[in-house]
């Protein structure tokens, strides 16, 4: 028989007497479990039809609230998502389950019950309504929960179905029997035991849920109260009656917990309220429960409720004090009870509640004798003072001491009543005046007000006059006592009689404000006269040092006006005082309390007598700190009178606000103290003074060191005293404060900039409405042109000032308006003033290759003049320069400067220089210093210098546009007469005015055209100005009207004439007239292309033959020989069919001319370079190139280019050579030859490069092109002699070594740090691009070379140690060391192609690629060099980096390489696979049909780190031995730089050494046995091998130990 006993089920019995902790275990189980409690019979989930949904119902019966809470969820997913309305079992297992879980514990829980049950009674529709009684109350108590999310949450689900306030209160009133009955069963027969189960549930969370349950029940039962009507009620006046009567309900008032306590307390003044009928049948039972019991409980948490619904029950049934109260104790006792625990942590309005209870109070409660009185009082008293009372309810709490005092003093005899206040309300007041530590009548917030009130208060005033005299005694001796000078404690001491004092003065002044009492005030100017007169002896015959003493004067005076004035005696000592004795103390320690006795007495006779003599004696002696506290304090009071006359205090008060300012400024005093004096209410700066202060503060704005010093100064001025600024600038220094500010605003120091700008801000708006301020702002901006130094506005403020100046002129007058517009503009004659020395300067030769009018430059003969030095601003500009700057941003602001309201003249005048200075500007942008316009040549002035000719291009196009809207146009007709002009003028001056009349024209006909009937006045001016000698104006004309002129007659005439006057012409003769017509035939055969064929052959062949021998004349002038140069170079391709010598003659003149060439300059005159000339003669030779490769050949012209080829390479790379003495940044003259000649170089073939060694300097040059360049010679020449070298190192077993002047160029890498800030606007700096292309050529030498030669090169660089500067440099720019490596990955960082990306983008993808052909050429310094490097962030990044933006392209390339050379091999047993996905490779070698095999695997961050080779399949060796082999192989790539085909035949080659040698085994005839070794037993007779193996098969077979082959006794050799 089984020993198993049967599992016990477990039952409600079972349950119920496990609850032995809760309380009683059988009570909650006596009748049938309520839908509330925790043990009740599962819902039937067998007409449910969705199993997933049985599932969700009984995990809400499991424990684990968010299994529950995830159910809930899920069941309104579910529910939401159902295109028809629920099922009828869902509804009837869900009403079922609901009233229990919207009491959960978990607030998710309660939360998602309400949302599902509405969601269910939504999609149930009228069905829910018979279901809605078992629902509706704990439905609605869920709009009572204590969590707020879970209010929301019911709110939400009854709006889902109750849709407004109408429906839902219909909801109440049809539903209030099923909701009293909820509400009445949860109060009455539930208990925290019934509710949770203890086996599961701690005591706590069940009192929680008891304590939730109750308290929304209560709400819910009073909000019927408050929403239904009576009629509605009185249907269900019996249920109401029943619960009302409850005991258990109002025993609620002194329950445990806060909450239940607040909703019965709500709930009693609610049915009191709206059922005083009940409430009045039940007062024993509520008198029991709120005046027996609740009165001594704890009301934490509901105290103010409490007392709230105690002062209503009081008031409208007071009998439940009296006839309805029946306990033990008495009701007198439990209210002393009561009021002794305070407030219990309830708010300040808890103690207004407490009056209105006593008031409501009945009679005979009250007490009748005074030591009934002092027994309530003292109790409530010490309720007061307990510690745990709020400080802030003090207030309110003493109000109510007071007054309910008050009211039971009423009621006592005249003497009791003096009793009870002397005992318990005077200690306040002495209290007060003289505090005593530790203390229970120290009140905590606002005493003087509580001890007022209770000095006023009926009976007090008789007891005052009592008291009165023995404070003042007190405090008279406490003056006479203080602590002397020389004692620790005597500030301590002083502080508290003046503490004390003002205690004293302020309760006589709030107790004289609350009552008018004779008696009291007679009482109280006596104690002032008493105090006042002894405070006055013990300053004057102690010298002042107890500061105490005039303190407490200070204070009566303050508090006690009128009683100390009113005191005539007392009022004549204080003003002998003021005149006799304060001015010899204001030196004392009382010095500011004599200041403030000063001012108290202001309004007597004898106050400024005394007030000029004090500040006599305060202006005195200087220095010390003490004296000049004394002297701000009696300058800076806020007491002192408006009316103050200052002109008695003489010279000397100025002065000393003077220096003030001055100390001030050097920093030796606070701006504080200035701000004070302009603060006070009299004016004690006089305007001499102001105007003197304000000249001091000006300069300062321009000095850095005062700078921040002067604004602080400024702005103590703009914001206490702003009249004093104003003044200021209506004078004629007050441009120049404005003009300081703007300059301050430009400060590079942040903080000083937006101090000036806010200071600048204040200032405008001083000057808004004043027109004589607004003509100072003017003359700012036109002094700021017009003075120029490094200290002056930049040309922004200025512009800004302006816009300011019109923004306001629109928002004023119109006439104001206009005047501001025109006002604002510079002035003519200021700026031709700065103009004119410009335009006399002579411009640079090399400026013809870059200029519209070419080599008319050459023309232009020197100016004599003789200028001062011409002053510039902070960023390097002249004042011409600033001038064309502002005019421009004016004419920009179309919308504020209305241009059209410019006199033409002006206009024309004022764009005319606009256009001069954009040629001059166009030139020095071209070449840095080709004239003074600025200084500074960097980035961000070229940047600006960009945008100046482009919007002045704008401007001028603008202007042109609007003339020929009003069908007149004095700027295009000024340029047109200037360019009619016949006379000769070759100075600079007429030079740049024909460049920018030429200009206008040529915009202006580009932009609007010109008539047909035009056409012939042109023509005709044409064939004038040809016939004059006004070269400029010619060419000029020329360049303007290119387009009308286009294949015109006279211009074919005139091209004609001056090919046949220069074929004529001897050029060595007359040179000056040789170069005008050259220049001429230029002008006209570049601007009119087509004319040229209009030359008669034979003349142009007559002209070529004459002026070619000229290019071999070296004497002749460059400039001769250029213009030459560029007349060829047009004209030969029209004579291409022409044989003769002198192709060769024009081929060899530039040879020989580049060959001469030492350098690229300027020369000495401005006007002698050699740059036109390079640039002409390279431009024929580019000519002829494109001649020789055209169809149509000449071969004469081909002849001639064979034979010279060698040496026009030669003569190139000499260009190329000596051009790198001439930085090109900023000459772009030179950087167009030096790209020119690049390009042609480029095009030279390789063999006839020679010495090209000397082109590595080259690489370092300040020219970008001509670095380019050098490098590309190099890179095509360097790779192509590696195989030459390889043979001869060969041949000659010599060691190579890279070029020494390479490797020097390598030797000091860059650092980060020192590229600074380097600007990557433009182009990779030069010096660091020079290093990287370096490095570039450097690995050119691996290419084509032997494996010797690159191991050489390997060496070298090892030995040099150049590597760890390039990757410690590389990956500090590529962001590794911050932890912010570049992203390289979609770039092709196989091959390096220059100017593609942006500059610093650029960088990164060439540092990228040399590290890409460090890990391809030389891997294992590159791994040495990382372990190595002392940086953790670099190393922490570098393989990652790597492996994702480096490595694939090599282990492509590598894999690639490798399966090319196995497909090459011609080996029967070497076999090698590539898995390109896997990045392995697989050897295998077969001896006698056995494998030997091993696998290389390639990591993701090969080869920065190691391949990894592992044994496959070893045969023929011992274990040893194949590790041995495996490590060689690995080597041969880690350790020696070797390929993967290396270590692939290293393989192979000790396979082979293996088996050399080796002989078969005589029994299987193999050379590998069976056990996969070789033959090793070798007989002692015959000496052949046999394998181990096969020899013991042999002897068992056998059965004998003879040789198989000489069958003697095998002895092993």
């Amino acid at each position: 028989m089984s020993r198993k006993q049967p599992k016990s089920h477990a039952s409600s019995a079972r349950a119920a007497s496990a609850f032995s902790s809760f309380g009683t275990s059988h009570a909650a189980f006596a009748t049938t479990s309520s839908q509330l409690s925790y043990v009740s019979e599962p819902p039937d989930l067998s007409t449910i039809s969705d199993p997933n949904v049985v599932v969700l119902f009984r995990n809400l019966n499991k424990r684990d609230s968010t299994t529950k809470a995830k159910a809930l969820e899920e069941l309104q997913t579910f529910v939401s998502s159902l295109q028809k309305p629920v099922e009828e079992g869902i509804l009837e297992a869900w009403i079922k389950i609901y009233p229990r879980t919207s009491i959960d514990n978990s607030k998710a829980v309660r939360q998602n019950a309400h949302l599902l049950l509405g969601r269910i009674s939504s999609s149930a529709g009228k069905r829910i309504a018979k279901d809605m009684p078992k629902v509706v109350g704990a439905w609605l108590c869920g709009l009572y929960d204590a969590d707020r999310s879970v209010v929301e949450a019911s709110q939400t689900s009854l709006r889902h179905v109750f849709a407004t306030p109408e429906k839902l209160q219909s909801l109440r009133k049809a539903y209030q029997q099923p909701i009293l009955e909820y509400c009445r069963d949860a109060i009455d027969g539930e208990t925290p035991q019934t509710l949770s189960d203890e086996r599961t549930v701690s005591a706590d969370d069940a009192e929680a849920k008891y304590s939730r349950v109750i308290s929304a029940c209560l709400a819910l039962v009073g909000s019927l109260l408050s929403n239904l009507a009576s009629e509605e009620r009185s249907k269900f006046q019996a249920d109401y009656e029943t619960l009302l009567s409850s005991r258990k309900v109002w025993d609620f008032a002194s329950h445990s917990d806060p909450g239940i306590r607040r909703s019965v307390h709500r709930f009693l003044k609610i049915c009191i309220e709206k059922e005083p009928d009940l409430i009045a049948g039940s007062l024993d039972a509520i008198s029991k429960s709120y005046l027996a019991g609740a009165l001594n409980s704890d009301q934490v948490g509901s105290a103010y409720d409490y007392i709230e619904a105690l002062e209503l029950l009081t008031s409208n049934h007071p009998s439940v004090w009296t006839e309805h109260y029946k306990s033990k104790t008495s009701v007198e006792r439990r209210l002393r009870q009561f009021l002794k625990k305070g407030s219990q942590f309830g708010p300040p309005k808890f103690w207004d509640r407490m009056i209105l209870l006593f008031r409501g109070l009945p009679e005979q409660l009250l007490p009748s004798t005074s030591a009934e009185a002092t027994e309530l009082l003292a109790a409530l008293h010490g309720g007061i003072v307990r510690k745990d009372e709020p400080r802030l309810s003090s207030g309110a709490a003493y109000d109510a001491y007071l007054g309910i005092a008050a009211m039971l003093t009423q009621r006592l005899s005249e003497e009791e009543q003096r009793e009870v206040l002397r005992e318990l309300i005077l200690p306040i007041v002495t209290q007060y005046l003289s505090p005593a530590e530790e203390s229970e009548w120290t009140v905590p917030t606002n005493p003087a007000n509580v001890a007022s009130k209770a000095l006023s208060m009926e009976g007090m005033i008789a007891i005052a006059q009592d008291e009165w005299p023995r404070q003042t005694q007190t405090f008279i001796d406490n003056i006479k006592t203080s602590a002397p000078e020389q004692s620790k404690d005597h500030m301590k001491s002083q502080d508290s009689l003046i503490k004390r004092a003002n205690r004293f003065s302020k309760l006589q002044q709030t107790a004289l404000s609350m009552t008018h009492s004779a008696d009291l005030r007679a009482v109280f100017s006596q104690a002032c006269a008493s105090i006042i007169n002894l405070a006055l002896d013990i300053t004057k015959n102690r010298n002042g040092k107890p500061y105490g003493a005039a303190g407490s004067i200070v204070e009566f005076l303050t508090h006690n006006h009128d009683l100390v004035i009113s005191n005539a005696e007392l009022r004549q000592k204080l003003e002998g005082f003021i005149q006799t004795d304060l001015p010899g103390l204001i030196f004392s320690p009382s010095s500011s309390q004599l200041v403030e006795i000063l001012y108290a007495l202001s309004e007597t006779s004898a106050f400024e007598a005394a007030w000029n003599a004090s500040l006599k004696a305060a202006l005195g002696p200087r220095g010390a700190p003490s004296n000049e506290a004394a002297l701000e304090t009696l300058l800076t009071s806020p007491k002192m009178p408006q009316s103050l006359n200052v002109d008695g205090a003489g010279a000397d008060l100025q002065e000393y606000i003077k220096d003030t300012v001055r100390s001030a400024l050097e920093g030796t005093k606070e701006w504080d103290s200035f701000g004070r004096i302009l603060q006070s209410p009299a004016n004690l700066t006089l305007p001499s003074t102001a105007t003197e202060i304000l000249n001091t503060l000006v300069p300062s704005l321009s000095a850095p060191q005062t700078t921040g010093s002067a604004l602080q100064g400024l702005r103590q001025i703009v914001k206490h005293k702003p009249a004093m600024l104003k003044s200021f600038l209506s004078l004629s220094e007050g441009p120049s404060l404005l003009q300081g500010l703007l300059l301050a605003s430009e400060s590079p120091f942040e903080d000083i900039a937006q101090e000036a700008v806010a200071v600048n801000s204040s200032v405008q708006a001083l000057m808004a409405t004043a027109l004589e301020s607004k003509q100072a702002l003017i003359d700012v901006i036109h002094h700021g042109l017009r003075d120029v130094s490094t200290s002056s506005v930049s040309v922004e403020t200025l512009v800004d000032l302006a816009k300011q100046l019109a923004h306001s002129a629109d928002e004023g007058e119109s006439q104001t308006a206009g005047n501001v517009e025109i006002d604002v503009f510079p002035h003519l004659r200021d700026w031709d003033e700065t103009f004119s020395h410009l335009l006399e300067s002579l411009p640079r030769a090399s400026l013809a290759i870059t200029n519209p009018l070419a080599g008319a430059v050459h023309l232009v003969q020197p100016h004599i003049h003789h200028h001062a030095k011409i002053p510039y601003d902070a960023d390097g500009y002249s004042a011409a320069y600033r001038f064309a700057l502002y005019t421009v941003k004016i004419f920009q602001e179309s919308s504020l400067f209305k241009v059209n309201g410019l006199y033409p003249e002006k206009e024309q005048h004022l764009l005319r220089n606009v256009s001069l200075t954009q040629q001059l500007a166009s030139d020095n942008l071209s070449l840095a210093g080709a004239n003074e316009l600025w200084v500074i040549y960097n980035s961000e002035v070229e940047n600006e210098a960009s945008a100046f000719i482009s919007a002045a291009q704008e401007v001028l196009t603008q202007s042109l546009a609007r003339c020929e809207e009003r069908m007149e146009s004095p700027l295009r007709d000024w340029a047109l007469g200037l360019l009619s002009h016949r006379e000769a003028d070759l100075s600079p001056t007429a030079y740049y005015m024909a460049r920018a009349a030429s200009d206008i024209m040529a915009h202006s006909i580009d932009s609007h055209g010109w008539r047909q009937g035009e056409d012939t006045e042109i023509q005709a001016n044409l064939k004038s100005l040809s016939k004059g000698k006004a070269v400029f104006s010619l060419i000029g004309f020329l360049h303007a009207f290119k387009e009308p002129l286009a294949a015109s007659r006279a211009c074919e005439r005139m091209c004609n004439e001056l090919v046949a006057n220069l074929t004529g012409l001897k050029f060595e003769n007359d040179t000056k007239e040789a170069l005008r017509q050259l220049v001429l035939l230029n002008a006209v055969i570049y601007h009119q292309e087509p004319i040229a064929q209009s030359i008669a052959k034979q003349r142009l062949i007559f002209f070529v033959k004459h002026v070619s021998p000229y290019l071999h004349d070296l004497a002749l002038a460059p400039a001769l020989r250029a213009e030459v140069c560029y007349a060829l170079a047009f004209l030969l391709p029209f004579m291409q069919d022409v044989y003769g010598e002198h192709w060769g003659d024009i081929l060899g003149a530039l040879v020989a001319s580049w060959q001469r060439v030492s350098t690229f300059s300027e020369g000495d005159s401005r006007s002698d370079s050699s740059i036109p000339y390079v640039h002409g003669s390279l431009r024929v030779y580019a000519q002829l190139r494109s001649l020789t490769q055209s169809d149509v050949s000449n071969d004469d012209l081909l002849d001639a280019w064979k034979e010279k080829e060698k040496e026009v390479a030669a003569g190139l790379i000499n260009l190329l050579k000596n051009s790198q003495h001439f930085p090109d940044e900023f000459h772009q003259p030179l950087q167009i030859v030096n790209e020119i000649l690049g390009r042609q170089i480029a095009k030279v073939p390789l063999e006839h490069l020679e010495e090209t060694e000397e082109l590595f300097p080259l690489l370092y040059v300040e020219s970008q092109p001509v670095q380019q360049a050098a490098f590309d010679v190099l890179h095509k020449q360097i790779p192509a002699t590696q195989e030459q070298i390889s043979i001869d190192a060969a041949l000659e077993k010599k060691k190579v070594k890279l070029p020494e002047e390479l490797l020097s160029l390598i030797l000091e890498a860059p650092t980060v740090q020192a590229l600074g800030e380097t600007s990557f606007e433009r182009s990779m700096p030069l010096a660091l691009r020079g290093y990287l292309l370096s490095w570039l050529l450097v690995f050119d030498h691996f290419e084509h070379a032997s494996y010797k030669v690159r191991t050489d090169y390997v060496e070298h660089i090892k030995e040099g140690d150049y590597l760890p500067g390039l990757l410690d440099f590389a990956f500090d720019f590529l962001g590794h060391a911050r932890g912010k490596p570049v992203d390289v990955s979609k770039s092709d960082i196989t091959t390096y192609t220059p100017d593609v990306e942006l500059p610093r983008r650029e960088t990164e993808l060439l540092i990228a690629h040399l590290y890409y052909l460090c890990l391809q050429h030389i891997p294992a310094q590159t791994r040495s060099w990382r372990m190595n490097c002392k940086s953790r962030a670099i190393t922490s990044y570098l393989e990652s980096w790597t492996e994702k933006n480096i490595s694939p392209p090599l282990i492509s390339t590598t894999l690639d390489s490798v399966a090319t050379w196995a497909s090459s091999l011609n080996e029967e047993n070497l076999t090698v696979k590539v898995n390109h996905r896997a990045r392995e490779i697989t050897i295998s070698y077969l001896v006698d049909e056995q494998l030997m095999s091993m696998r290389i695997t390639l990591p993701a961050a090969f080869p920065l780190a190691n391949p990894a080779v592992e044994g496959l399949r070893r045969v023929l060796v011992t274990e040893q031995k194949w590790q041995a082999w495996l490590r060689t192989s690995q080597s041969a790539i880690t350790i020696f730089d070797g390929s993967i085909v290396d270590a692939i035949t290293t393989f192979k080659r000790n396979i082979e050494g293996a088996l050399k040698g080796q002989t078969e085994c005589a029994i299987c005839y193999s050379i590998v046995g069976s056990d996969r070794k070789l033959p090793d037993k070798r007989c002692g007779t015959c000496k052949n091998l046999f394998h181990k193996s096969c020899l013991f098969k042999w002897f068992e077979s056998s059965n004998g130990s003879t040789c198989p082959l000489c069958r003697n006794p095998f002895h092993a050799g």
